[in-house]
């Protein structure tokens, strides 16, 4: 019997961690939501990849992915990285009013 693959996980650059820093502070409902979706947004991604289907979200030029959170005001861009099964969060947009 074979081992089950390990699950696909999250990894977010210093941009996207001082914005989540700044959100936990300010907003910490918002900050526990998001940190749910982005593990959600991992299983998805990795959902897609083995199905040989596109992630979620826009592609962009430069080889990210960009992606709303819906009823927040917040985009994730993110990249994907198969042989590690992570997603990479280099940056996000927080839309503070």
């Amino acid at each position: 019997m074979s081992q089950p693959s390990p699950p696909w996980t999250v990894r977010t650059g210093p941009q996207a961690t001082q914005i989540l820093a700044d959100m936990g502070k300010l907003d910490p409902d918002l900050h526990v939501g998001l940190l749910r979706y982005l593990r959600a947004l991992a299983l998805e991604v990795g959902a897609a990849v083995a199905a040989g289907r596109p992630p979620a979200g826009v592609r962009l030029s430069d080889g990210r992915y960009s992606v709303d959170v819906r009823r927040e005001p917040v985009i994730v861009y993110y990249t994907v990285h198969p042989d590690e099964r992570e997603v990479r969060v280099p940056d996000l947009i927080w839309l503070r009013t």
